[in-house]
């Protein structure tokens, strides 16, 4: 496969050495605009800028496969045009969703389909929390797009209580949700933490996963034959993320099926933050 890498030079050339391991890459270009990528069979875009949607939505015009690294993008105005433009173009869609991508997220996806009940917990310590309400906001929408994409049911009612410090120090949140098929999930965020923790908890009538997701391990529970709890172990290195969620790109491209994390899911993540961040200014 021919791939082109489009965006800042130096994060360009870190993204061409997770590629260049992989046999089913042939050629990598570097290019600093999509307008000047050739004819390549899979688009890596790396853009953090405010224009990172618009630039997507041209590759997806020309026809390009295209993958973008950037933070979860919330304009539902664009991403329901990206969807309908990728609908239109038959071409396959990936963003840069970590808590999904994740190597150990991908196997406790697979262990277990659909949670009866998630839980996540992630305290960031203080003295490493930039007070920033963009940032904040950026932890919660990850956390709550995971809970989405595995759940892969509706919403059927959400909660979301948010507190801040003399209204500017973001300081807590916590999210509620019940879906469609009666399985709920919740999370809470706090950042004054004296350590940084990060957790996230799943289960079903069969078994329980347990993930430290700063360093991917993950205790896997069920009870065996004397209906003891027990539990095995499975870690991950969290290093590989990157040149992990490119091969899964391009297996979706070679295999013509749907990448891990899709424009819909953005879309659909989109809507959510929209209703949520309606009922923070409520009752918040």
């Amino acid at each position: 496969m021919k791939v082109g890498i489009v965006g800042d030079a130096k994060r360009g050339v870190a993204w061409e050495r997770h590629l260049r391991p992989h046999q089913i890459v042939q050629e990598v270009e570097l290019c600093p605009h999509i307008s000047e990528v050739s004819e390549v069979d899979a688009c890596f875009l790396v853009d953090e800028s405010p224009h990172d949607l618009d630039i997507l939505l041209e590759g997806i015009r020309s026809g390009l496969n295209c993958y973008l690294i950037s933070r979860m993008p919330t304009d539902t105005e664009k991403l329901e045009k990206i969807y309908r433009a990728t609908r239109e173009a038959g071409v396959q869609v990936q963003f840069s969703h970590w808590p999904t991508l994740a190597p150990a997220t991908q196997w406790m996806m697979d262990r277990m389909h659909r949670p009866s009940y998630l839980s996540i917990s992630r305290d960031i310590q203080y003295t490493h929390f930039l007070n920033s309400e963009d940032e904040f906001r950026h932890y919660w929408i990850d956390e709550l797009g995971l809970c989405m994409k595995w759940m892969d049911s509706g919403i059927h009612h959400a909660e979301a209580k948010k507190v801040m410090l003399n209204d500017i120090h973001p300081t807590a949140i916590h999210i509620f949700l019940r879906f469609d098929n009666g399985s709920t999930a919740d999370i809470n965020i706090y950042t004054g933490a004296s350590e940084n923790r990060h957790h996230r908890m799943a289960s079903n009538k069969s078994e329980i996963l347990d993930c430290s997701v700063s360093d991917q391990n993950i205790r896997a529970g069920r009870l065996n034959s004397g209906n003891r709890l027990y539990f095995e172990k499975q870690s991950f290195d969290p290093s590989t993320s990157a040149e992990k969620s490119a091969l899964m790109f391009l297996k979706s491209i070679q295999m013509d099926k749907e990448t891990p994390y899709t424009a819909y899911d953005a879309y659909q993540l989109s809507i959510q933050v929209k209703t949520l961040e309606k009922r923070l200014s409520q009752f918040s």
